[in-house]
């Protein structure tokens, strides 16, 4: 056994405290970051178009360690942008088409994104209140509101679509936050 002045001679140098926990801080931050990046991955390969919905997280992110309660944020917080953006755009359209058909399907479109806009409020409200089961109900109505549209614009004698883009980004925004909700309430089961 070696005497205690063998120890003092050869101790190693103290590391002040505060830089074991920079490196700390710095080890764990790469990991919770790369978590999100699984989070924002399994969401997005779900849907139709990985590129704008990857695009759209790391758009909206507030935090790189963002956890399934923000992103699930982010994805009822763009849908209620989207929807009340395109309710707005469809009424702008509507007031300026004189063809019959063109203006019974954007009446429809107009209903349907009124819906599809005020589920998200509502969504919205619960999800504050972590009442994750409203949000649940609120949302799942927008698919088939939000496919009224597409429907109304697709049926002869229909010939212009001034809606393609906008419901491609609004499907797929309402797919994100059915899907993050889904993960999240996955998590609180737990």
């Amino acid at each position: 056994m070696a005497s205690p002045d063998y120890y003092k001679s050869h101790s190693s140098p103290r590391v002040p405290m505060q830089l074991v926990l920079f490196f700390l801080v710095i080890n764990i931050t790469p990991s919770l970051a790369q978590d999100t990046q699984q989070l924002i991955d399994h969401i997005c390969r779900q849907m139709e178009e990985f590129g704008f919905c990857g695009q759209t997280f790391k758009e909206n992110l507030k935090s790189p360690n963002a956890d399934i309660v923000a992103l699930t944020q982010i994805t009822i917080e763009r849908a209620t942008d989207n929807a009340t953006k395109t309710h707005d755009f469809i009424r702008q359209v509507l007031g300026n088409t004189n063809d019959p058909a063109l203006k019974n399907a954007l009446t429809e479109c107009e209903n349907g994104y009124r819906v599809v806009m005020e589920s998200f409020d509502s969504a919205a409200l619960s999800f504050f209140l972590k009442d994750y089961d409203s949000v649940q109900r609120y949302e799942t109505v927008t698919p088939r509101a939000e496919a009224s549209c597409e429907d109304s614009l697709s049926t002869p004698p229909n010939t212009q679509n001034p809606l393609t883009n906008k419901n491609r980004q609004m499907r797929i925004l309402i797919a994100m936050a059915l899907v993050s909700l889904h993960d999240l309430m996955a998590t609180q089961h737990n």
